[in-house]
C-alpha cells in the first residue's frame, strides 16, 4: 500500500471517529429529550386523572 493510500485511510478513519462522536452526542441528547417527554406525559396524565376525579365528585354532588 502506498503512503498516500495509508494517509487517506487515516484521514477517513479520523473523519469517521469524529462523526461517531457527534452521532453519539446527538443520540444522548435525543434520549434525554425522550426521557423529559415521558416525564411530562406522566405528569400531565396524573393531573388529568385528578381533574377528572374532581369533576366526577362535583357531578355527583349536583
Amino acid at each position: 500500500m502506498s503512503l498516500q493510500a495509508i494517509a487517506r485511510l487515516e484521514e477517513l478513519v479520523d473523519q469517521l471517529l469524529t462523526e461517531r462522536i457527534e452521532v453519539q452526542e446527538r443520540n444522548r441528547q435525543l434520549a434525554d429529550e425522550c426521557s423529559r417527554l415521558i416525564d411530562d406525559r406522566s405528569r400531565v396524565s396524573e393531573e388529568l386523572d385528578r381533574l377528572l376525579g374532581k369533576l366526577e365528585r362535583l357531578e355527583g354532588k349536583a
